[in-house]
């Protein structure tokens, strides 16, 4: 039988509560105690389990009446397009959760009190952050049940769905990181909002335009050293192309490359830039989470620094 919450002892039901940090508690319970966080688990589950079913029907039942054949494999389409529906949200929701969180406490005048408690500034912007994306995990974690659907068919293992939920905390953590930064930054959240979103659309967009741009200034290099026209050049921008290491929807798709491809087409994908040592071709997805992860921590002490206002100031010695 396991033990129930109310059934702890006091002292050390207490002891638990102090180790959680008091920011992430008081937003989590007036986040989670509502209709709304109940209905948007509903309507994102129900919608899941709806888009699975149908692919289901449409793969056997309709699949074998007019074409008289079932093609087993699509079943892994299924996964490919949840997993690619939770990344798709975390890249779009995350930043509009977490640029209000210091920008809006000023905006509402109740920062300087917040900066009155005993809490560190480090301890504010990591409770922001987690009470800000936990919605997001707690979406990711519900609809493992409507992932395991493709276990009736196989090709998709346990180690499988833990990466899928590493990459959605990974990147809550860093696409959250950068909205606080510069909810931190700035004083209004309308130009913290805007600047989070334009950070996300450089990541994602922006590092394939900078190896663009790179290849096109190599290229016109090499067309003024090549006479002969009909010579073959592979334009190569060499170790450039790890800058795609901090683009999380490259991460996302090495690691649906490595679960439902053959391994290959990360290789040939990363070739069309540049050439990158083969240790990290074979371990990309966890040297991106790992950079990922270090940029994050970064960025959350960068925001306690801006968030500190006795930073630059100098600390007052104890009188003895």
């Amino acid at each position: 039988m396991g033990y129930k919450w109310g059934s702890l002892n006091p002292k050390l039901k207490d002891d638990i509560m102090k180790r959680i940090n008091p920011i992430y508690l008081k937003e989590i319970k007036i986040g989670v105690r509502t209709k709304k966080a109940a209905i948007i688990l509903l309507l994102y589950n129900g919608f899941l389990a709806l888009f699975g079913l149908f692919f289901f029907y449409l793969t056997f039942d309709a699949g074998s009446r007019y074409t008289g054949r079932i093609d087993y494999s699509e079943i892994l389409s299924l996964y490919l397009v949840i997993v690619a529906v939770e990344f798709g949200l975390v890249l779009f929701t995350v930043p509009g959760l977490t640029s209000p969180t210091i920008s809006g406490e000023r905006e509402k005048q109740t920062l300087d009190i917040l900066l009155t408690t005993s809490l560190s500034p480090r301890q504010i912007i990591i409770g922001k952050l987690a009470s800000s994306i936990s919605v997001m995990i707690l979406l990711a974690i519900s609809s493992l049940p409507i992932l395991a659907l493709v276990f009736s068919i196989g090709g998709i293992t346990m180690l499988d769905f833990a990466e899928f939920l590493v990459l959605i905390i990974v990147t809550a953590v860093f696409i959250g990181s950068i909205g606080i930064f510069f909810s931190t930054l700035y004083k209004r959240t309308t130009p913290a909002t805007v600047s989070s979103y334009g950070a996300i659309l450089v990541l994602v967009v922006g590092t394939f335009m900078v190896l663009w741009a790179l290849m096109v200034v190599k290229e016109l290099n090499l067309i003024n050293q090549v006479v002969d026209e009909e010579i073959y050049y592979h334009i190569d921008i060499g170790n450039w192309a790890l800058l795609l290491l901090i683009n999380p929807g490259v991460t996302c798709y090495s690691m649906l490359i490595d679960q439902v491809g053959t391994g290959y087409e990360l290789g040939r994908f990363i070739g069309k830039f540049g050439t990158v040592p083969d240790f990290v071709i074979n371990n990309w997805f966890i040297i991106s989470i790992g950079v990922q992860l270090i940029i994050s921590g970064i960025m959350i002490l960068w925001s306690a620094w801006l968030l500190d206002p006795l930073r630059g100031k100098p600390k007052s010695k104890a009188k003895h």
